[in-house]
């Protein structure tokens, strides 16, 4: 099943057609008409990820420069995909070929997911290249007991990663400008430091200085905004930059393809689709809301997306 954008999943700075506007749904955001500069409100955009988990900013003509400065405002520190290309401080550009991308969190093979990302659209596919957009939280709640036992325990994910990727990722992480210069030990202290009750790593030393990095951690976990368990994770998601994972559940069994048809059939029912549109910006809490990608129908040249990611919310603005 597919359903489309609705009303109550936009903010926007144009009048919404009136048949579009529900009365009855209480999530729908009014626009505050008092904003200015015609940016929306902070306060509105977090209101929305805590009830709603996401939201469409659409009518505001936002620029890249524009959109770096609202998750600087919105988040306490940006983090970065070392496999990316920064085109500011703040924005990476998307860049994962044209097929059909299934449904993740964004880092959700990492051991410090982002809680915020954002993406700004500044030229948008005329055709295909949709984003899909699945609650978690509604797929946990639509999961048998059976299954809600299985994943709430700890996975295994386990991949391969080259010496400059674990170095540029613990550098990021730890805020250091050196990145060439990060140790094994360095690594150590990281895993050491990160590791908790319900997240455990480690890492398996190669011959040419990459690693096998193994990570535990269950496929469903508690959203940071609202406190809502959502099955959110990396299960069905890509693996365009990096070596695809090996996923081992905690009865031992590997995620095999008919597990994955059955998750994809369970999450389609809960996904929509943002049609891009020059200028929009959507918001996702990363640990509630999984995200993917229709397949994109004309050349990479005709669609621009960036990416923005945060730890940390700001609950006010200075």
């Amino acid at each position: 099943m597919k359903t489309t954008l609705m009303a109550h999943n936009v903010m926007s700075h144009d009048t919404l057609p009136s048949n579009l506007i529900n009365d009855n749904d209480a999530k729908t955001i009014p626009f505050p008409s008092s904003v200015t500069p015609p940016f929306p409100d902070t306060s509105d955009i977090l209101a929305a990820l805590r009830t709603q988990g996401w939201i469409l900013l659409r009518g505001y003509h936002y620029d890249v420069e524009t959109f770096s400065q609202l998750m600087s405002q919105l988040c306490q520190t940006l983090t970065y995909d070392p496999a990316r290309q920064n085109i500011t401080s703040e924005a990476q550009k998307v860049d994962a070929g044209t097929h059909a991308i299934g449904l993740h969190i964004e880092n959700g093979n990492t051991p410090m997911p982002p809680d915020v990302i954002a993406f700004f659209s500044e030229l948008s596919a005329k055709k295909g290249s949709q984003t899909t957009i699945c609650d978690g939280y509604a797929v946990y709640q639509s999961l048998s007991p059976e299954l809600k036992a299985l994943f709430g325990q700890p996975m295994r994910i386990s991949r391969y990663l080259p010496q400059v990727i674990w170095q540029n990722y613990v550098a990021t992480a730890t805020s250091r400008a050196d990145a060439d210069q990060i140790s094994f030990n360095d690594l150590n202290q990281f895993i050491t430091d990160t590791t908790s009750k319900t997240l455990t790593h480690h890492v398996e030393p190669q011959a040419d200085g990459g690693v096998r990095y193994v990570l535990q951690i269950p496929a469903i976990r508690a959203d940071d905004l609202s406190g809502q368990p959502a099955f959110a994770n990396t299960l069905l998601g890509p693996s365009f930059n990096y070596e695809k994972p090996e996923f081992t559940l905690a009865d031992g069994q590997s995620v095999d393809e008919a597990l994955v048809a059955k998750l994809t059939q369970i999450c389609e029912k809960y996904t929509q689709e943002v049609h891009w549109q020059n200028g929009d910006v959507v918001i996702l809490d990363n640990k509630r809301i999984m995200h993917g990608r229709r397949q994109i129908e004309v050349s990479l040249a005709e669609r621009k997306l960036y990416i923005a990611m945060g730890l940390g919310i700001k609950d006010s603005v200075d």
